[in-house]
């Protein structure tokens, strides 16, 4: 499995591969697109002619981004492949950009992307009443590296 720049097709074969709670979320993606294909805010995860994830870094300002995750039904097949190398990459992908804050939401009832989280080194600062596209609970969660 490797890590490559992020491109619109990684994004659309996840659009119709990824879990259906993920829909919202792909869309906003979609219409981000050029953000994520910026060199090191964009990555796939990608091996045997499948994408099984993809995720991105969306700058709010100097020192801060918001991160996403799209997994892939794929993903269920080398799930702790993709998820050690996500943490490898993101933590990679925060130096390199010289983050001070990363900050990342979850929805409330997606227990799977709150495990994946806090493995990743997010720690959650509270819920977030009605906050999606979709009008559910999030959760905000935040990796604070102090340099």
């Amino acid at each position: 499995m490797i890590a490559a720049p992020l491109t619109r097709a990684h994004v659309l074969y996840a659009s119709k591969n990824a879990p259906k709670q993920n829909d919202a979320q792909l869309g906003l993606v979609l219409a981000a697109l050029p953000t994520f294909t910026v060199p090191g805010r964009g990555l796939a995860f990608l091996g045997e002619g499948k994408v099984y994830a993809v995720t991105g870094l969306a700058p709010l300002w100097d020192g801060v981004s918001e991160a996403w995750f799209i997994p892939t039904e794929d993903m269920q097949h080398k799930k702790v492949q993709t998820i050690r190398l996500v943490r490898r990459e993101l933590d990679a992908a925060i130096k390199r950009l010289k983050m001070r804050r990363v900050q990342a939401v979850v929805r409330s009832d997606f227990d799977g992307a709150h495990k994946l989280a806090k493995f990743l080194g997010f720690q959650s600062e509270g819920l977030m009443k009605q906050y999606g596209p979709d009008g559910l609970d999030y959760e905000r969660y935040a990796k604070c590296l102090y340099n």
